[in-house]
């Protein structure tokens, strides 16, 4: 008899707002394990996971909401605000002040991506213009370039999602957007141009992520459709696709073994995949309202490793599954 799913082992409660975004900060050099979370009200809650409590607020958005958290490095958290900026929050040696601003467009809800290329760091983050990303330098806080589709490609619409890999150690960097008109678009980053194309669905897409182990990637939509796709020797091609019951997939997840996805939703559920053949693994039913935001621990230095997901009934779930 197949056993009934678990229950979360804990649920952080104390949030001001829908849950938006959701990071981990577990690091070798840490003798205490965080969770990031940033709420629709614009507050960035850091998580004691020893305590289940929030020490402190971290409020740098004029009251805009946060779309999406991240690391520049252990000690500098990069925060994205409907106010129009990423703001660098220094953590070292317990400060939490803002040392840098860089502004980005407030229009849509697409999470910038940070990642590096030669001896720079860069951030991409959606523009102002349709389908246009714009690239901006780390270091000298200043746009390096943009990509946008040539003229005459078909319209779509705005960016909704980025990811950033590469495609091989031959072929250097690439940067995978996904689109306004529910498609996915391979961005060759040195060359400044679309390399392939796909349309893998037929609703605006709303969340993706994108396995550079295995050459492939995963979207979810307003519709309801689970879509993998492989993005290895330079072409998009659709692989698999799975069909749910309910439409609206608010994120997705692989975690860093390469053997699970997991999902979050408007019907209030996350969904568990085996990420080889998208086989169901698990439906956790905790929330009373959309799903908005999933995140793993490294499990690589800790003993158990968690899952993390963020609602709009203001709660954060923790939970331990498939250790």
């Amino acid at each position: 008899m197949t056993r009934p799913p678990p229950d979360p082992v804990f649920v952080l409660r104390g949030s001001d707002g829908a849950v938006n975004c959701l990071k981990f900060r577990c690091h070798e050099a840490d003798s205490l394990r965080l969770l990031f979370s940033g709420t629709a009200s614009g507050k960035i809650h850091p998580w004691n996971l020893q305590t289940k409590r929030s020490a402190c607020v971290l409020d740098g958005h004029e009251g805009q909401g946060i779309l999406s958290l991240g690391f520049c490095d252990n000690t500098v958290l990069y925060s994205q605000g409907r106010d129009g900026t990423v703001a660098l929050w220094d953590l070292k040696e317990g400060r939490k002040d803002i040392s840098d601003r860089i502004p980005v467009s407030a229009v849509g809800f697409c999470q910038v991506e940070l990642f590096n290329q030669s001896s720079s760091r860069l951030l991409a983050a959606a523009g102002v213009g349709p389908a246009e990303i714009i690239v901006t330098d780390l270091q000298c806080k200043k746009p390096a370039f943009s990509l946008q589709p040539t003229e005459g490609s078909p319209p779509q619409g705005m960016v909704m999602a980025l990811k950033a890999g590469c495609v091989s150690d031959r072929e250097g960097l690439h940067l995978w957007a996904a689109y306004e008109d529910g498609s996915v678009a391979m961005w060759d980053v040195k060359q400044r141009r679309i390399v392939s194309h796909l349309k893998v669905h037929a609703e605006p897409i709303l969340c993706m992520d994108y396995d550079q182990e295995q050459g492939k990637g995963v979207t979810g939509s307003a519709d309801n459709k689970l879509a993998v796709w492989n993005g290895k020797d330079g072409q998009l091609v659709a692989k698999q696709t799975v069909e749910r019951s309910n439409p609206g997939l608010s994120c997705v997840k692989i975690r860093d073994d390469h053997k699970i996805v997991v999902t979050g939703g408007w019907d209030h559920v996350i969904r568990l995949y085996g990420w080889k053949k998208l086989k169901p693994l698990a439906v956790l039913d905790y929330h009373t309202d959309s799903v908005q935001c999933v995140d793993f621990s490294d499990h690589e230095n800790s003993e158990e490793r968690l899952l993390a997901a963020g609602s709009k009934d203001q709660r954060i779930s923790l939970w331990s599954i498939y250790n």
